[in-house]
């Protein structure tokens, strides 16, 4: 089993993953919340459930759609466009967005329960869903290339990116409050975010797997 993945795709891929894993989203603020209320430690078994949750998104979806679309040039080119709008939609919400409050309070939950919480968000979270069937096809090279090595280093690369991104987040959570509590401060870094958004929708849209 070999890659097809040339150095330019996957550093693209990189920097796509790290703005669709690190930009705010149903998961990101799940594990803000318990970073605000209960610190890293108790958001684990939340980051473990969303982990498990992806990897399975990743098998049917990510390995599925490539097998799906392998050699069908317009399928992949309608999963780019659904991709991009996707991606453009984000950006508009995080635009518009005025910067909500989060969640802070409620009572301590068992790892049993923040294992649940986890593996119901990640497998609810449209943007990863999006993800897996639209994007990875593409850089893991939709065409006669792929391989399902591709699929197993983009997959890995997106896990330990989305598990770092939940640690930085329940890790920042409470020494970050007073910044989030400003709903300033929440509307220019949502503002920052859907500017990264619509770059990486123009990256997907220019084809730079290709």
């Amino acid at each position: 089993m070999t890659s097809a993945l040339t150095l330019s795709s996957f550093l693209y891929f990189l920097v796509f993953c790290a703005t669709m894993t690190f930009s705010p989203g149903p998961m990101t603020l799940l594990l803000l919340s318990l970073g605000l209320r209960d610190g890293l430690r108790r958001s684990i078994p939340a980051q473990v459930g969303a982990s498990v949750a992806y990897l399975i998104s990743i098998l049917i979806f990510a390995v599925g759609f490539s097998q799906l679309i392998k050699g069908n040039v317009v399928i992949t080119q309608t999963l780019q466009v659904v991709g991009v709008a996707y991606l453009l939609y984000l950006a508009y919400k995080q635009w518009t967005s005025t910067g909500g409050i989060i969640a802070q309070g409620g009572a301590p939950e068992s790892s049993r329960s923040l294992f649940g919480k986890g593996l119901l968000t990640g497998f609810s979270n449209p943007k990863t869903l999006i993800l897996f069937s639209a994007v990875f096809p593409q850089f893991a090279g939709a065409g006669e290339h792929s391989s399902m090595a591709d699929i197993a280093i983009l997959g890995l690369t997106f896990l330990l990116l989305q598990f770092a991104s939940g640690c930085l987040y329940g890790y920042f959570g409470q020494r970050i409050k007073g910044v989030l509590e400003n709903p300033r401060h929440r509307v220019l870094l949502q503002r920052c975010t859907a500017l990264m958004l619509v770059g990486v929708a123009g990256m997907l849209a220019r084809g730079f797997s290709h």
